[in-house]
């Protein structure tokens, strides 16, 4: 099995350009309310925030507030499952952003299809098309192609995509600069409610 997610899910941000702007304690006010298609966090938004501020340094507020409203936790806990499994599985996180809206569109829910099935020059409204999509829809429709027939996605062109253990958290980054990493968000998903 390979399961995918988006940085961004949901960029709040791409309709409305204000949004920007706002600063991490407007970002913990509307975190305790809603969060994704959830309820919010409640009193433990502002540690939620706080989290993942501390682990993706750099990004801005509107920024923390996707990551921290994505359901990367329940991705997370598929893989868990499924890694008991004799079967491989095999994590990703899309995290490419595209150019469009003045790039505040960023890696929202389903962009990475066209990247699966190498259309990324026929979806110009998801990805403007040109060169960087191009090559990185080869490397994951190559990907796609290798699982297919052999059942693990390691092939020419990204670095070794490693089985997903729960001890390791093994994800592969897909960028224009692609990576394997260990649970890249796992620090700050501990902050985050369980799920019910």
């Amino acid at each position: 099995m390979v399961i995918s997610s988006v940085a961004n899910e949901m960029s709040m941000s791409w309709a409305d350009s204000s949004l920007g702007s706002i600063g991490m304690d407007q970002v913990v006010e509307r975190l305790k309310t809603r969060a994704g298609f959830g309820g919010g966090f409640g009193d433990k938004a502002g540690e939620v925030v706080e989290a993942y501020a501390k682990e993706f340094t750099g990004r801005k507020p509107v920024e923390i507030w996707t990551l921290a409203s994505i359901n990367r936790q329940g991705v997370v806990a598929l893989a868990d499952a499924k890694s008991k499994r004799p079967a491989g599985v095999y994590v990703n996180w899309f995290m490419w952003q595209p150019p469009l809206f003045d790039g505040r569109i960023r890696a929202f829910h389903c962009l990475d299809i066209s990247f699966w099935f190498y259309n990324t020059d026929r979806m110009l409204t998801h990805t403007g098309g040109g060169a960087k999509p191009r090559a990185l829809s080869a490397k994951m429709a190559g990907a796609l192609l290798q699982f297919m027939k052999t059942g693990h996605p390691n092939g020419p062109g990204l670095p070794e995509w490693p089985k997903y253990t729960s001890t390791h958290g093994q994800t592969m980054i897909f960028d224009n600069i692609c990576e394997a990493k260990n649970d890249p968000d796992r620090d700050a998903r501990k902050a985050l409610p369980a799920l019910t």
